[in-house]
């Protein structure tokens, strides 16, 4: 069986930038694929040409089985992957990379539900893909798998965004929690209202220049509504106040008193 040559994939996405945008596309590149005597091999003679993904997850590697659509213990060896559904990669003539595929994060699930890629947390999850060719000439198979590309990581674009609506879920049918945010100059918290469907329960928060909560307002799923100045301000009413009745605690006391 005559061999290959196959470099490593590379990745191209826009922005350019250390990681991906979790909402974009990515496109996955390979050079030209050559065999053993240097003759670069040609759309023809293609029998099979693709990317795997892999990823490493808390120290862990994984690769995506797309027929089982789950992470699975990886594999790199050529007869198993050759019996796998890789990304396809297409010819384009004329590009210095000429066979290009496409990485579609978004929106993408395993057979549980669960997301299928995830944004960095901690420099984690990281994703990295191989490649791996048949081609045929002169009736002899020439077959060959890549080392794995760079790592790559993802970040989602509404961290990027001065104001953004975010959700606990992918999809706003399934979710639970949603959260209307403005961030400062620092991309730092500086207010948010947060609608939580258990209770269901309104917050509204503002925050200091690190991020962190300041004054709150709580709207309850008892009904209650909550006043939370930081601790050492005031709650300030300018206007008349109007109230059926009044429960305080007495300076340095401890018991509850009506008035």
């Amino acid at each position: 069986m005559a061999g290959l040559t196959i470099q490593s994939p590379q990745w191209q996405f826009d922005p350019a930038g250390p990681s991906a945008q979790l909402e974009k596309p990515v496109n996955v590149l390979l050079p030209p694929v050559t065999f053993a005597d240097g003759q670069a091999a040609t759309q023809d003679q293609l029998q099979k040409i693709g990317a795997f993904v892999y990823r490493t997850k808390a120290g862990v590697e994984e690769l995506w089985d797309e027929t089982q659509q789950a992470w699975t213990p990886p594999v790199t060896d050529l007869a198993t992957l050759a019996t796998m559904t890789p990304i396809p990669l297409a010819f384009k003539d004329g590009q210095p990379q000429p066979w290009q595929g496409v990485l579609v994060a978004a929106g993408q699930k395993d057979k549980a539900g669960a997301p299928r890629f995830a944004k960095a947390v901690n420099g984690q999850p990281v994703y990295r893909v191989r490649a791996l060719a048949q081609f045929k000439r002169n009736g002899a198979l020439a077959e060959a798998v890549s080392a794995p590309s760079a790592a790559l990581t993802f970040l989602s674009a509404t961290e990027k965004q001065r104001f953004a609506i975010t959700l606990d879920t992918e999809t706003a049918a399934d979710c639970t929690v949603a959260r209307l945010q403005l961030k400062n100059s620092s991309l730092q918290p500086a207010a948010y209202i947060e609608l939580r469907a258990s209770g269901p329960e309104l917050e509204i928060v503002n925050c200091d220049g690190g991020g962190q909560p300041r004054a709150r307002v709580v709207l309850t799923a008892a009904g209650d509504i909550e006043l939370h100045p930081l601790a050492g301000r005031r709650v300030i009413v300018d206007g008349d106040l109007e109230i059926n009745h009044l429960y305080f605690i007495p300076h340095n006391g401890s018991v509850k008193e009506e008035l």
